[in-house]
């Protein structure tokens, strides 16, 4: 018999080779060696994912992109599931008039299916057990079921209702783990910060985060257990601040 949570799950994807690839992390994939990406990971996982205890544990991953955080997590003993926006759905445009958006959205739905490429090409080679699903993130579909932990990597900063999903895992999973940009000027209160202004054209990026508005409104939704880090991270454009919370909804098992 199938379970009604198997239908919903992608078919594998074949893809030909890394040509058909933009790898958003930095990684060493079997078959082919070191890849570059927008945000080498390498050396601070552990940071980054919170020192969660993945062993055993079943996993919801939001936006994984090229399935670096998926292989670590599953290399950590876990059982995962990630959430990737569907082909036909677009990015989280900030709606900018036409004329400043009309140039970026074919080039950004084909940067897209090549970041999906880059997700079964690293599956395939890492022969990853992860299974992937396509769906609207702020309403995941029941038969998904419930998880240890949620994972939100530099996801939140995309979304134009970045607490919708917050509250979707929060739901679904008795931990989460968020990472974003750390600002020390937002610290102490419970704000986010709009990115985008009619200058800067930052058609991609919504919020900046403190870690108070996290932790509260995770409080409101039942969270009771939480821990805090901050850490320098390494991206293309540089060295960047991150912060992690771990939050459950008991004692969070590090």
């Amino acid at each position: 018999m199938v379970r009604e949570s198997e239908l919903l799950f992608a078919v594998p994807r074949s893809v030909a080779g890394p040509e058909s690839c933009d790898f958003y992390h930095t990684m060493d994939i079997p078959g082919l060696g070191s890849v570059q990406g927008e945000w080498d990971l390498r050396g601070y996982v552990d940071d980054y994912l919170g020192h969660m205890s993945f062993s055993g544990k079943r996993v919801l991953e939001i936006g994984p992109a090229s399935g670096f955080l998926t292989i670590e997590m599953e290399k950590r003993g876990a059982n995962v599931v990630a959430v990737e926006i569907p082909d036909a759905a677009e990015w989280d445009f900030v709606p900018y008039p036409s004329s400043v958006m009309d140039a970026i959205y074919e080039p950004r739905q084909q940067h897209m299916a090549r970041v999906k490429n880059s997700w079964w090409f690293t599956h395939a080679a890492y022969q990853s057990k992860a299974e992937l699903l396509y769906t609207d993130v702020y309403n995941l579909p029941d038969p998904l079921g419930f998880f240890d932990v949620a994972v939100m990597g530099m996801v939140l900063l995309h979304c134009h209702s970045p607490f919708q999903v917050m509250e979707q895992c929060a739901k679904r999973a008795n931990s989460l783990v968020i990472t974003e940009f750390y600002r020390p000027e937002l610290e102490g209160m419970p704000v986010c910060r709009l990115v985008p202004t009619p200058e800067n054209q930052t058609w991609d990026t919504w919020w900046l985060f403190s870690t108070d508005i996290v932790t509260q409104f995770l409080r409101v939704m039942g969270f009771s257990s939480f821990h805090v880090s901050t850490y320098e991270g390494l991206s293309r454009d540089g060295r960047a601040q991150l912060f992690t919370v771990t939050a459950s909804k008991n004692q969070i098992d590090k």
